[in-house]
């Protein structure tokens, strides 16, 4: 009983960042977001144009996104390993609200796409490895960490990288070409 409360307060969490984040993109960061150039089409022309070094690429995702893991994984040893999880997850939601609010106010619809596209299929990894570490938190000092968990931790996390350096530039260039 007390579990599904603490994943409707994950839920509302998440939420709430998404919601902060459309708002502050629509409503004090409007002109910052039509002024950024991360979605114009000279910008999105160049991505495509980009030969990429996927050694190099993998290293730099290795350390960009197990960072993240690994400071979440020391928080998991702390009495503030809740905090720790609602932060994540309100600071995701609020990332999120802006990139979709961005995409949509730059390329309408296609926007959409565009995130969905760039977010897949690591995403799904992603978002995996960080269920298993947050209901670790969550759950915890009821649940203990097992091998079972490292296992799925590191395999989530390891198929989202690789996925985001060799499938995800074929993805997203091939709709790139479609815009």
């Amino acid at each position: 009983m007390r579990i599904q409360g603490e994943q409707k307060y994950v839920l509302l969490a998440g939420m709430t960042g998404f919601l902060l984040g459309i708002c502050s993109a629509n409503l004090w960061m409007k002109q910052y977001v039509l002024d950024i150039g991360i979605l114009n089409q000279y910008f999105l022309e160049q991505y495509n144009r980009a030969d990429i070094v996927y050694e190099a690429y993998l290293w730099y995702l290795v350390k960009s996104r197990g960072t993240p893991f690994v400071l979440l994984l020391a928080a998991a040893g702390t009495r503030y390993r809740k905090t720790a999880v609602m932060l994540t997850v309100v600071w995701l939601g609020f990332c999120f609200g802006m990139v979709i609010c961005m995409a949509i106010i730059k390329l309408g619809s296609k926007g959409i796409v565009l995130i969905v596209t760039a977010l897949a299929p690591q995403g799904i990894f992603y978002a995996m490895a960080g269920i298993v570490l947050f209901r670790y938190m969550l759950e915890y000092p009821m649940v203990r960490w097992d091998a079972g968990r490292s296992i799925r931790l590191g395999l989530f996390l390891m198929l989202g990288i690789i996925t985001e350096c060799y499938v995800n530039p074929v993805l997203t260039g091939l709709f790139l070409k479609t815009l």
